[in-house]
This record gives structure tokens, C-alpha cells and sequence, in this order.
């Protein structure tokens, strides 16, 4: 992804409302370890879903069913917001949480629409046979059986870059349980505190080289 089109989607609408809240947050939460346990279970059953899902996806090209796509027709979208639940739960923010997720779920339902309305044009009936059977965003118990199936692809997990997610949402993790740590529990820095605060350094560290690499093999 070239820089003009990485800065073009993180521009858009339903990626920039997700900035306030998260400064907001970064400065006024204070997790604490029981908020930590109840929040990182949704967090993970998001990245788990959208790992699973990337795995499977072949977008726009083909119509996918297999994997989670069986099960609900947006599982990419459905482990985002279980992502946003783990994180209000975590962080405490209740209120401005459930605020923030009625706006995201509205934006989230426009483009759901817009991007049916896209796959209803280009796969014609044998998406709307789909679209009946499947679900939009609350998983059936029962998997689409019909259509073209096809296997987890670690090559498409890879080229989909979701790892990127996954790291950040490890350092967003730390860096908030560290500061639960330092304001809510009072605790100063121990041996462990600062293994995690150098593996969230080096993760983002990793990440940020990586693109950097990227950046200049384009330009060579």
C-alpha cells in the first residue's frame, strides 16, 4: 500500500472518529487488573475473527463463504467491534463508550450498505442467495454450505497486513496496563513492568522499521 493510499483510508470517515476517542482515552482511562480481565477477552475474540477472516478473504474478486463468511457476512467489521467493547470495558468508559459505539455502529451501517450494494452488482443472484441465508453481523449456528469453497491462506493473513493491528493492539494493552499499574494501583516499576514497556517498545519499533524498509524499497 502506497503512502497516499495508506493516508486516504486512514482518513476516512469511520477511521478518524475513532482518533478523539482514542486521545481522549489515552489521557483520562485508568484501567485496573479486573477491568483488564473483562476487557481482553472481547479483545481477543476480535482479533481472532478478523485474523480468521483475512485468512479467508479474496475481496471483490470472488465471492467469499468459507472461513467465518459462513457464519456472518461481515466478520471483518464484527471483530472491530468487539474490539471497541473490549477497550470500553477495559478502560472503563462506559458511558462516552456506548456513545462512541452507536456512531460506530451508524457509520458502520452505511458502509455495510454501500459495499452490499457493490456485491449485489457485481455476483448478481448468488450473492443475494447468500445475503438470505447469512446473517449481516450476529452469527447463525448453522454454515453456509453453497458456494465456492477454499482453505485458510497464510499468504493472504500476510499480504492483508492485520499482524499491524495485532501488534499495536499489544503495545495499546501494555502501555494502558502499565498506567493502571503506576495511577490506580499506586505500583512503581518492577523487573516485569519493564520487560513489558521494552517488548511494546521493540514491537513498535519492529513495525515502524518494517515500513520504513518498504518505503525505500518503493523509492529504489
Amino acid at each position: 500500500m502506497i503512502i497516499q493510499d495508506r493516508f486516504k483510508r486512514w482518513f476516512k470517515f469511520r477511521f478518524a472518529v475513532l482518533y478523539p476517542f482514542g486521545v481522549g482515552v489515552l489521557f483520562f482511562a485508568t484501567p485496573d487488573d479486573r477491568s483488564i480481565r473483562m476487557g481482553i477477552g472481547f479483545i481477543l475474540m476480535g482479533l481472532f475473527l478478523r485474523v480468521w477472516a483475512n485468512g479467508y478473504a479474496i475481496k471483490l474478486e470472488k465471492l467469499t463463504t468459507s472461513g467465518p463468511y459462513a457464519f456472518v457476512r461481515h466478520p471483518l467489521y464484527l471483530g472491530t467491534m468487539l474490539l471497541v467493547v473490549g477497550f470500553v470495558i477495559m478502560l472503563k468508559v462506559y458511558f462516552i463508550g456506548i456513545a462512541f459505539l452507536v456512531l460506530f455502529m451508524s457509520i458502520y451501517f452505511k458502509t455495510i450498505r454501500k459495499e452490499e450494494s457493490m456485491l449485489e452488482n457485481k455476483f448478481g443472484e448468488v450473492y443475494l442467495q447468500y445475503k438470505n441465508k447469512v446473517p449481516s453481523m450476529l452469527p447463525t449456528i448453522f454454515p453456509y454450505r453453497a458456494g465456492e469453497r477454499w482453505s485458510f491462506s497464510m499468504e493472504r493473513l500476510i499480504k492483508s497486513q492485520e499482524y499491524k493491528l495485532f501488534i499495536w493492539i499489544i503495545v495499546l494493552v501494555i502501555t494502558f496496563y502499565l498506567k493502571g499499574e503506576f495511577i490506580a494501583e499506586k505500583e512503581t516499576m518492577d523487573a516485569k513492568m519493564w520487560q513489558l514497556l521494552i517488548f511494546a517498545i521493540c514491537l513498535g519499533v519492529v513495525d515502524l522499521v518494517g515500513e520504513y524498509i518498504k518505503w525505500l524499497r518503493r523509492r529504489a
